[in-house]
């Protein structure tokens, strides 16, 4: 634990270096152009941490002074904010005459501007959810589905040109995948998300944990001198029913800000997956109808305090429980060549699940001085308990349904899995005379302990099979640092470099196999970026990044976790990290259309692969490191806006992967074209802007994926929103996958055995949903120098 020390030594101890100085000035005067004298001039960074204020003269006259950087200037008087504008000064700046409303009461005079739905970034896409009317009223998966760069299918999300990638909340990773990180992004509602940002090429301050880019959640937090409440409910129809319900409040005056939500779902989808897999001389037809139950609540709450101008601190809490039960109804059919039924082999089977999720975060910022200069530091307790309980019973059935005697299989599968996260960061910004520079460490530590327990009920009485049973403890401590330095040539060029080093430790431990595996690696993480600005209206930029995907805890476990008598799925102790690299160029013209070159290249990717034994039909699904992978792609993102009624964002993606499989018993390789089309429109219906038309649709034509073949899926959406009560009540009513189109499959090769797989996820349906806003903005506050902070960096 040596390098965990040193983490926060290195961190804690970096000189401070000299600065440079700009000058802001301005003159305040007010409707009838007279002078605005003691208005206070506040200049905070874009997080909203005030760094410097000034009043103004009896002439209206200010002069603020400060390090070259992005700002926010803000003008208030008694506490109400007057003006707000972003400011990116790299010499002194003269705003001019700035005109005012003044008061003598302390009503506050909103400072409103219209926030564009797609915003790009140097480094990321944002993706504004509260100003999306399609993922309105839904969870988190939902306004993922709509996020542009992003597919999710099969409850799978993954990024368009991308092999893998991360999930943060809030700058924090979070330590759950598959189905486990599904099920809880569901119990966040879309209502609750401020946005999402889309981090292809992710700098050295993130995790390079995720292999090819990170989807970070923001959530929303409390205004600056006010308190609001929503209550929202949402209907949603598809096959079987959900209905939600849920509020939140959140509250921020002088020194304090509170933040909370609670939100609950009840109800149920109809997923059905078939598959096809061709023996040499019979054909296995499955068809699996489940009823997946939705029975959810989560909920948030944080406070953050002011202790001084310089230093505040905070926690909050993430916690959900989810029982998604599952009922499934399994036929597959056995025909020879001839389409003469051989045998039916019926299975039901009832997974009863339970899932609790519980995240604590302690952090607390410190400004050093009036340049700019803070460190932050977090401590994070993440808890996550699974339960499965999941029984089937198997009957093989002859050409007239009759049972075949001594046919009848039972049995009774039991897990808990328990993952525990304990983590530590500081983070150090420090903006210098030659060089901003970003620095700082984090140490993990993570314990999996998941206990699988088998039970034969075919004599009716449970008897337990101790070879079918395990208990899997798997322990992984990871140490990391990094720097980070940002430099502005001149007026047009602006680089970026970073490296990171991470330390890992991994031991599992399988008892009943009498096995143990340790992993010890250290690694180190390179990014780059340059970026050319020729002038406001065309930007180039050139950026690069190496990532590291570890194996999802639950891949790990050697366990046999049996579906039906002749099929199961197994983990893998011996499962390797896989390794990407990340290059791309992009051209940004007028801010809203954006052209994107990339290469990407994993190294040792793992997956799902199954194994068909001909001889017995036992059909094996094992995690192997099992390809390599290079993309070549082209993006094209283009965002229009029509006067005040119109606004769409349209993208298309066209790349060409070559796999290359690293194991014997697969297709040896893949290579071919992929591509993707979405366009996304909003229309204002009528000059109060109180109705508005959203119609989404995508389309991804017939391509590879890995070394399997894609088939063509598209999607097509639409909803439309109304506001009553002066915009205070909300009402969406959205349509999603109209036409029921949204149905991926798959072909893939074992053995030399052909596998067809077409699943639908129950996608269409219809929701109606209704949120009711209110509150007070016109808290009566103290003089400030501060604002509350939007955004937290809490990385994990």
């Amino acid at each position: 634990m040596r390098i965990n020390k040193l983490i926060f030594l290195i961190s804690i101890f970096f000189p401070v270096a000299l600065f440079s100085q700009m000058r802001i000035t301005g003159k305040i005067v007010d409707t009838e152009s007279k002078p605005v004298e003691f208005a206070e001039i506040i200049l905070m960074t874009n997080d909203s941490i005030a760094l410097k204020s000034e009043l103004s003269n009896e002439n209206g006259n200010f002069q603020i002074e400060n390090k070259n950087g992005n700002y926010i200037i803000q003008i208030r008087q008694l506490g109400t904010i007057l003006y707000s504008k972003s400011l990116v000064p790299n010499k002194n700046i003269d705003l001019g005459i700035i005109k005012v409303e003044t008061s003598n009461t302390l009503q506050e005079i909103v400072i409103t501007g219209s926030k564009r739905l797609i915003e790009r970034k140097v480094d990321r896409l944002v993706f504004n959810v509260e100003n999306s009317i399609a993922a309105t009223g839904g969870d988190a998966i939902d306004a993922l589905k709509v996020t542009p760069g992003l597919r999710v299918q099969n409850d799978a999300i993954t990024m368009i040109g991308k092999s893998g990638m991360a999930v943060m909340v809030d700058d924090r990773l979070m330590q759950l995948s598959g189905d486990d990180l599904i099920n809880f992004l569901k119990t966040i509602q879309s209502d609750n998300i401020k946005s999402i940002e889309v981090i292809t090429t992710p700098p050295a301050k993130y995790s390079a944990e995720g292999n090819s880019g990170i989807i970070n959640i923001k959530l929303k937090k409390a205004k600056i001198d006010s308190w609001s409440a929503s209550v929202n409910s949402a209907y949603r129809q598809s096959t079987y029913a959900i209905e939600s319900v849920g509020g939140n409040y959140n509250y921020q005056k002088n020194k304090i800000s509170i933040f909370s939500n609670v939100n609950t779902s009840n109800g149920a989808t109809a997923p059905v997956e078939t598959s096809k897999i061709y023996y040499p001389n019979q054909l296995w037809s499955n068809n699996s109808q489940r009823k997946d139950f939705n029975n959810s609540i989560g909920g948030r709450i944080g406070i953050d305090y002011q202790l001084s101008k310089k230093w505040s601190m905070g926690i909050q809490y993430l916690g959900s429980r989810f029982k998604p039960n599952i009922e499934e109804n399994n036929l597959t059919t056995i025909t020879d060549y001839n389409n003469i039924v051989n045998l039916y082999i019926k299975t039901d089977a009832k997974n009863n699940r339970t899932f609790n999720s519980n995240s604590f975060n302690w952090h607390t910022i410190y400004t050093i001085d009036t340049v700019g200069t803070k460190i932050s530091v977090d401590f994070d307790y993440f808890k996550f308990n699974s339960k499965n309980d999941r029984g089937f019973k198997s009957n093989s059935l002859d050409l007239n349904n009759n049972i075949i005697p001594n046919s009848f299989v039972a049995a009774n599968n039991k897990n808990e899995n328990n993952i525990v996260n304990y983590s530590a960061k500081i983070d150090v910004e420090m903006p210098l005379k030659l060089i901003n520079l970003s620095y700082g460490g984090k140490i993990s530590h993570s314990n999996n302990n998941s206990n699988v327990l088998f039970y034969d009920l075919t004599s009716s009485i449970p008897v337990f099979d101790a070879n079918q049973s395990n208990e899997f403890i798997y322990k992984e401590n990871l140490g990391a640092l990094y720097l980070t330095g940002t430099k502005k040539i001149g007026e047009k060029w602006e680089t970026q470099i970073g490296l990171r080093m991470e330390t890992t430790k991994t031991d599992g431990i399988s008892n009943i196999l009498n096995q143990e595996n340790k992993n010890n690696y250290n690694k180190l993480f390179p990014t780059a970026y340059i970026v050319y600005t020729h002038n406001e209206n065309n930007v180039f930029s050139l950026n690069y990044s190496k990532r590291i995907n570890r194996p999802p805890f639950f891949s790990l476990n050697p366990f046999r976790w049996y579906s039906n008598p002749y099929s199961y799925s197994e983990g893998n102790p011996f499962l390797q990290p896989a390794y990407g690299h990340n290059l791309e160029f992009s051209f940004t013209h007028n801010q809203n259309w954006e052209n994107k070159f990339y290469y990407n290249k994993t190294d040792n990717g793992f997956s799902q692969i199954t194994l068909m034994d001909v001889n017995t039909n036992i059909q094996a699904t094992k995690f192997l490191n099992s390809f390599n992978i290079e993309i070549f792609g082209l993006s094209e993102s283009f965002t229009f806006k029509r006067k005040s009624y119109w606004e769409s964002h349209n993208s298309f993606d066209l790349s060409y992967s070559k796999t290359n499989s690293l194991i014997s018993f697969t297709n040896q390789n893949r290579e071919g074209f992929n591509s993707y089309f979405s366009t996304n429109n909003t229309f204002n219906l009528n000059s109060a802007k109180t109705i508005i038309f959203n119609i989404n649709f995508w389309l991804s034509p017939s391509g590879v994926s890995d070394l399997d073949k894609m088939g063509a899926t598209n999607q097509l959406d639409a909803s439309m929103r109304f506001l009553f009560l002066n915009k205070k009540l909300q009402l969406v009513i959205t349509a999603n996958d109209i036409t029921s189109s949204n149905r991926p499959n798959f072909i893939s090769y074992s053995n030399n055995l052909r596998q067809e797989y077409k699943n639908y996820y129950d996608n269409r349906f219809f929701r109606i949903s209704l949120t009711y806003k209110f509150g007070n903005k016109n808290i009566n506050v103290d003089k400030r120098n501060f604002g509350n902070e939007d955004e937290k960096e809490r990385t994990n």
